[in-house]
């Protein structure tokens, strides 16, 4: 027994020991990112397991010798249906076929090319080289013989000052060309197999840019004249699906740097996880220059800043983000400046490095497969199947949100919609959860629409029949005088003078300035009221419509958000007031500026109730309703400022907008407060450490 005791405490130890060992063999961790945008690290998804350099590449020179020629600056890399590697060595001026262990097949385009930077295979193997230095875009067949060239379009619709300097280049199956171009915003060139210009695709488009519209509007001609034109940014690189759509990315961009467009051009990737920037793994001034896509619609892209890999499935969910930038410890695995990135049948993962003058190479692992298997059987229509590896997903990491929405997916196959809403709900998809409960309203209308419409006509005849009897007896009448005296009181009474404000808003605010209407104290309470109303708000708000997570609410930081802002707003407008001659003094500020939301006291509580009954086919009634609560409110706000201060409209308007910059200044102000009272307290603290130093 002592025996069996010993020999199983020393598998345990060495099972421990290889764990260890296999973990500190990765010089990467890996993260991962869920449909809320929050970054966590996750199971390896890929490890690094060679490298390709090229030092089995021989040519022979002018004496006839043969030399040995590695890679140098490799910028682009393509595997073919084969599997076979094909480099574009712009150093060397050539394409370097590998086979998928790095041995060399053949060179291509020896004496032709000059600085290759883009390299496409298409189904019948014929080989498309983007030439930057040569202006074109050369086709070879699979023996490397030189079928074709495609130069600068001749055409009107080009232009002749368009620049045309390829640096990537892909076919679709029909043999058109979609090429980028350096320093050509308008998109990518369309050219047909037969070199003709079909048009620019899939262009960037300029968003709004405070700064240059402010130039625009008060600069002279001359000074216009001088500044830069504003133009969108060039395509960074592309790639074709077994579908033909067409996926391209562009460094630099904030929003949608990449993209997967249809025949039309428009982005079909609806999710925003891919924007999101790894701020505490590197600089936050990431740039997307390369993509690739599997067999499945799987996006894998390569960062050249942050020098990290990303892998996302074919909606733009964040599956594996890994890698790093080697900093001089030439560990696998890490990158100096990627430039290029493919993927294999098998799933392994290449990218060329163009300072390191290798290509390296990446394997999935057992949790990757799992995800890939996952995703294709679900796409397959193998819905019941895919139920088994998304658990087993969910066994190694139950934060994995793409397993919670496989598992719902497959609910809502199963007609399980309760199940269903309850795995949106923890993966926060908001369209699935949607589209489930409403499958569960539809069978709970079914179930229940003959008694809800029994309870409806009760009610209605219960109505009609209570205005007509029952108001005129003794019995209600005296009830109505028994609540006629409380309100009475003179906190009740103004606490309901919300409502004739609500109603008479320019009565309203005379009153309560000139007759006393409401109190600090009545407008206090009412903000408190606010406060617990905002609260259950965020609590009771249907899923689909909520602003916050429910799970990680913090209760104090949502009323700082009403309080601050609120307190900002009724500082700024009285000290902008009392310098402009307004007639409203502070009491009279605070007093309206609370009653003003009045209609968020009236509407929250019943648009918060409403919208559980409510799915996305119906957001525009929500929308409609929480919009023009806020938008009420504006309008009392806006009474307010004039009837308060007895402003005309357009000293009402500037007054506004002179409150509006106070509170920025006040912001700003307290921010630079917030940080010199840091700085003090560690000069304080540095000051008492070097005392207790000194003694």
């Amino acid at each position: 027994m002592k025996k069996k005791f010993i020999l199983a405490f020393l598998i345990l130890i060495l099972l421990l020991q290889t764990t260890v060992s296999a973990f500190a063999g990765i010089s990467y961790f890996t993260f991962t990112s869920n449909n809320r945008g929050e970054i966590f690290f996750t199971q390896t998804g890929y490890v690094p397991v060679g490298i390709i350099d090229g030092y089995n590449i021989y040519e022979k020179g002018s004496d006839g010798k043969e030399y040995q020629v590695p890679l140098l600056q490799p910028e682009d890399i393509y595997i073919d249906s084969n599997d076979d590697l094909y480099i574009a060595d712009s150093g060397n001026s050539r394409v370097v076929v590998f086979d998928d262990e790095g041995n060399l097949k053949k060179i291509i385009g020896k004496g032709v090319l000059g600085v290759p930077k883009g390299v496409f295979v298409d189904d019948q193997f014929n080989i498309y080289v983007a030439d930057t230095m040569n202006e074109e875009v050369y086709k070879f067949d699979r023996e490397g013989n030189l079928l074709k060239e495609y130069k600068k379009p001749i055409s009107m619709l080009y232009g002749d000052k368009t620049p045309y300097k390829p640096t990537k280049v892909i076919v679709d199956k029909r043999g058109d060309l979609y090429i980028t171009s350096d320093g050509t915003y308008q998109g990518l060139v369309h050219l047909s197999s037969d070199g003709d210009f079909m048009g620019f695709f899939g262009g960037n488009k300029l968003g709004f840019d405070l700064i240059w519209y402010l130039k625009k509007l008060f600069y002279t001609k001359d000074q216009k004249s001088r500044v830069e034109k504003r133009l969108p940014m060039s395509i960074s690189n592309a790639a074709i699906d077994s579908e033909g759509l067409i996926y391209t990315c562009t460094a630099g961009l904030e929003t949608e740097e990449i993209k997967k467009l249809n025949i039309a051009g428009k982005n079909l990737l609806q999710s925003k996880s891919y924007w999101i920037r790894f701020n505490n793994l590197a600089d936050s001034s990431s740039s997307f220059i390369d993509l690739a896509v599997d067999n499945i619609g799987n996006i894998y892209a390569i960062d050249s800043v942050q020098a990290t890999i990303y892998v996302f499935d074919r909606d733009g969910n964040t599956l594996f983000v890994f890698s790093g930038l080697d900093l001089g410890n030439q560990r696998l695995g890490l990158m100096k400046s990627p430039s290029g990135i493919a993927v294999s049948s098998d799933g392994r993962i290449y990218v060329t490095d163009k300072e390191r003058n290798n290509i390296q190479v990446f394997k999935p692992t057992e949790f990757a497969l799992l995800i890939k298997q996952a995703i294709a059987l679900y796409l397959d229509g193998k819905y019941l199947k895919s139920e088994k590896p998304w658990h087993e997903i969910l066994r190694q990491n139950n934060m994995f949100d793409l397993a919670h929405d496989g598992i719902g997916m497959v609910a809502m196959k199963k007609h399980d919609y309760q199940k269903a809403m309850n795995e949106f709900r923890i993966s926060f998809n908001v369209k699935g959860f949607s589209n489930a409960y409403w499958e569960v309203r539809r069978q709970w209308m079914l179930k229940y629409f003959g008694v809800t419409l029994i309870i409806f006509i009760f009610l209605v005849i219960f109505y009609i029949f209570y205005k007509k009897k029952i108001r005129k007896t003794q019995r209600f009448l005296k009830l109505k005088e028994k609540v006629s005296s409380r309100i009475k009181n003179r906190i009740i009474s103004e606490i309901l003078f919300a409502k004739r404000l609500m109603r008479h808003p320019i009565d309203g605010y005379w009153e309560l300035k000139r007759e006393g209407k409401a109190s600090v104290a009545s407008a206090t309470i009412i903000l408190l009221i606010i406060i617990i109303l905002r609260l259950f708000e965020l609590y009771q708000t249907n899923f689909i419509f909520s602003e916050v997570n429910i799970r990680t609410l913090n209760i104090l930081n949502e009323v700082y958000k009403i309080v601050l802002p609120l307190f900002a707003w009724i500082i700024s407008n009285y000290l902008v007031s009392a310098i402009n001659d307004g007639e409203g003094k502070f009491r009279h500020v605070y007093i309206g500026t609370i009653y003003a939301l009045s209609p968020y006291l009236l509407l929250s509580l019943p648009i918060a109730i409403i919208s559980k009954g409510l799915t996305l086919v119906e957001e525009s009634v929500y929308s409609f309703l929480h919009n023009g609560m806020y938008v009420w409110c504006g309008i009392l706000l806006f009474f307010k400022v004039k009837e308060i201060h007895n402003y005309e409209l357009g000293e009402t308007v500037k007054n506004i907008i002179y409150t509006i910059v106070g509170i920025i200044i006040i912001a700003i102000v307290l921010f630079i407060l917030f940080g010199l009272s840091n700085q003090l307290w560690d000069f304080i603290y540095s000051l008492i450490q070097e005392v207790r130093i000194r003694d």
